[in-house]
């Protein structure tokens, strides 16, 4: 065999092991979402912003903090 023939079956070998694999490649792509109604759209939104609300009244925020900001009427 001679050197070309040894480096054209060197670089062959990768393609072949990936071709030759059963593992699925990785990041295959997902099912399609079917697509969203409005008001599904919407419900989502409310739990959204009902999630970051429970997230943020778990935070303790010490009373001496002034605030970045003030509201005037």
């Amino acid at each position: 065999m001679t050197r070309r023939e040894w480096t054209v079956l060197a670089a062959a070998m990768p393609l072949l092991g990936q071709v030759t694999s059963k593992a699925p490649p990785q990041g295959a792509p997902a099912p399609p979402q079917p697509p969203a109604t409005p008001e599904a759209k919407l419900k989502k939104a409310f739990e959204d912003v009902r999630g970051v609300s429970d997230q943020l009244s778990k935070i303790v925020v010490p009373i001496d903090v002034e605030p970045a900001f003030a509201f005037r009427v």
